[in-house]
């Protein structure tokens, strides 16, 4: 089967060339939870806080904020956790598969992370998750500051505590990705960049054109997989899909003497540190701000500066390179892989938020069995479109 990937910038110019690197089962509890509006409501009038929604008349962001506030209940958490879960743990074994088989070096390690507290209130926090995920299948350890310290050198003895997760790996997602897309033309993969998709029309049972800024692409499947741009695609197919874009930054720098081996999250902040080869990258934050891609420094410094709250000081960083980039983010923060409803050979994978990179191997499987028609590997009734309905 010849395959056609159409892409607007150049491979990797997206999510996936700076976000946290953490391939992440452990991170399984779903965006929406109970709490998270009153939090969101204490942090909205702060512009470093970890979350942000800029105040702003759009009908589908407060439409959206309604169905999120409608998931941020027990029941739909827990409903949810297992989905995640299994995807989480199914990509992460892909990860390791496709290294294996192609040889794919992405400086991949698998050390566990870290979910430091610099609070006591923080620190009972994160038992709580912790004690949540064991009642699915989750193993992980209650650390004291000593006890972090000298598992990890580079956080500072004072914190009150940490979680560490020891399933969880991480890996240079720039590498990953980059280096498939090398591999991908020995497979009969046709890689296009800097083609900007225009238009997409599903004229007849398995024949599906997509117009371009380089002309006309026809198959017999089209896979829609363009983050928070999914949404203006299916729209011309007179689909609505309830994403949102919530913009993340990422401050990614030469790795310092001292730097941590284990990535390290900051539970208060909802920021990680992660170690890549030779660079040490600080990424977090959440800004609902709709499709814009301009930098906000401050967002940025924050998450700099939340990290080394929990750092021993490291030398004046070199070599800095700042990032942001827009996560498309569900309602109830599962994603979406499916068929459209009345085009079954347009499928959709997105909505992924955070979990982008993680969950990238196993959303490929899915979509390539369902195209082949093979039994899938995982459920997909939670991750269809018409729950939403």
């Amino acid at each position: 089967m010849a395959v056609a990937l159409l892409e607007k910038g150049e491979v990797c110019s997206g999510c996936s060339f700076g976000n946290a690197c953490l391939i992440t089962p452990s991170h399984a509890v779903p965006l929406p939870a109970p709490g998270v509006i009153r939090q969101a409501l204490k942090w909205m009038l702060k512009e470093d806080s970890p979350l942000l929604i800029r105040a702003r008349p759009d009908f589908r962001l407060a439409a959206w904020l309604l169905q999120f506030a409608g998931y941020c209940r027990t029941e739909p958490m827990l409903r949810g956790i297992p989905v995640l879960r299994d995807l989480c743990r199914a990509s992460l074994t892909l990860f390791e598969e496709v290294a294996r088989a192609e040889d794919l070096q992405f400086h991949y390690e698998r050390r566990g992370i870290l979910y430091v507290s610099s609070t006591d209130a923080g620190f009972e926090k994160t038992k709580h998750s912790a004690e949540l995920l064991a009642r699915h299948g989750f193993e992980s350890r209650a650390l004291t500051g000593p006890e972090t310290h000298a598992l990890e050198p580079a956080v500072l003895e004072t914190v009150r505590g940490a979680l560490y997760y020891p399933e969880d790996a991480h890996g240079d997602s720039y590498l990953f990705v980059t280096g498939l897309a090398r591999i991908l033309p020995k497979l009969g993969v046709a890689v296009h960049t800097g083609v900007s998709v225009s238009g997409l029309r599903a004229e007849s049972p398995g024949k599906v054109t997509v117009a371009t800024s380089r002309g006309e692409f026809a198959g017999r499947h089209a896979v829609i997989a363009s983050g928070s741009w999914s949404t203006q695609l299916t729209r011309q197919l007179g689909i609505r899909i309830p994403i949102q874009p919530a913009k993340g930054y990422s401050v990614t720098m030469a790795r310092p003497e001292g730097g941590p081996k284990i990535p390290v999250g900051h539970n208060e902040r909802k920021m990680v540190v992660t170690p890549i080869g030779d660079r040490l990258r600080f990424a977090g934050t959440l800004e609902f701000a709709g499709m814009d891609l301009r930098m906000n420094e401050t967002r940025a410094e924050a998450a700099v500066r939340s990290g080394r709250e929990i750092l021993h000081p490291l030398r004046e960083p070199r070599n800095l390179e700042r990032w942001c980039g827009l996560r498309p983010c569900t309602p109830d923060g599962i994603p979406i892989v499916d068929r459209l409803p009345g085009h079954p050979h347009v499928l959709l994978a997105s909505g992924h938020a955070m979990l982008g990179y993680t969950l990238g191997p196993v959303t490929g499987k899915l979509v390539s069995e369902m195209i082949a028609g093979t039994p899938p590997s995982l459920p997909l009734e939670p991750l269809r479109l018409t729950r939403f309905r």
